[in-house]
C-alpha cells in the first residue's frame, strides 16, 4: 500500500509518504510558503522510494478546520493529484490529527485540542479514551475561551494546539486550581493524518470539501 498525505491547516506544512509500511516525511513551519513546498517535497519523497504518482493507491489530507488560505492551497493541490491519477482521498479532521500527533500511544485520558481561529475565537474538540483507543466526545466547534465548558471535578484536562499556545494566559485564568495543563508547541502532522486515514471513508477528488466551521470566510492576515 502506497499512500501520500498532506497537513496544511496552519503555520506548519508537512507531507508524508507511506510505502510498503515505511513512512517518510517532510515538514517545516511556513506561514505563507505551503504552495512552494508541497509538490517539491512530494517529488523528493517519491524519488527516494523509486515511485511515481501512478504507484500511489490512496491519498489523505487534513481538511480542516484551520487557516482558510492554507487549507485551500493543500486541498487544491491534493485534488489535482487525485483527479489526474484517479485516486481516493481520506479527509481527516485537523483537530483529530493534532490529538494523534501529540498522543500517538493514547495515554492521555482527557485531551482538549484548541486551534486558534483568529478574531478571538478557537476551534475545539474534546477526546477521551475507551479500551485504549481515543474517541472524540463531541463535535468540533467554533467558540471562545470564555465559553469553554467547565471541567468535571477530579479531572485534569490536557490542552494542546495553536489556540492553547496563543491563549495560554486566558486558559489559566479560565481554569484555575490545576484543572487544565497546557502543553505547548503541538501541531497536526501528515504522518498523524496517515495513521487516522483508515478510520475515515474515502471520497473522490471532485467531492473533497474543506471543514471550515466558520461559515463566513474572511480575508484577514493569516486566515
Amino acid at each position: 500500500m502506497n499512500r501520500l498525505a498532506f497537513e496544511c491547516s496552519g503555520a506548519w506544512c508537512s507531507v508524508a509518504l507511506e510505502a510498503d509500511g515505511e513512512v517518510r516525511t517532510r515538514q517545516q513551519r511556513s506561514q505563507r510558503g505551503h504552495a512552494e513546498l508541497l509538490l517539491p517535497w512530494v517529488d523528493e519523497l517519491l524519488a527516494e522510494r523509486g515511485l511515481h504518482y501512478g504507484d500511489l493507491d490512496a491519498l489523505a489530507i487534513s481538511h480542516g478546520p484551520g487557516s482558510f488560505t492554507s487549507l485551500r492551497i493543500g486541498l487544491g493541490i491534493m485534488q489535482g493529484i487525485a483527479l489526474a491519477h484517479d485516486l481516493p482521498i481520506h479527509p481527516v479532521s485537523s483537530l483529530d490529527a493534532t490529538a494523534e500527533a501529540h498522543d500517538p500511544a493514547c495515554q492521555i485520558p482527557h485531551l482538549m485540542v484548541i486551534m486558534d481561529a483568529r478574531m478571538g475565537e478557537v476551534y475545539v474538540a474534546h477526546y477521551g479514551l475507551k479500551a485504549g483507543r481515543r474517541h472524540r466526545l463531541d463535535d468540533p466547534q467554533l467558540t471562545t475561551i470564555a465559553a469553554l465548558p467547565s471541567i468535571p471535578d477530579n479531572q485534569q484536562m490536557v490542552a494542546v494546539g495553536s489556540g492553547a499556545d496563543h491563549y495560554a494566559q486566558a486558559l489559566a485564568e479560565r481554569f484555575k486550581g490545576g484543572e487544565m495543563r497546557i502543553t505547548e508547541n503541538s501541531w497536526p502532522t501528515a504522518d498523524a493524518v496517515l495513521r487516522l486515514a483508515d478510520a475515515v471513508a474515502p471520497v473522490a477528488g471532485w467531492s473533497l470539501e474543506p471543514l471550515y466551521l466558520r461559515h463566513k470566510v474572511t480575508h484577514q492576515s493569516g486566515g
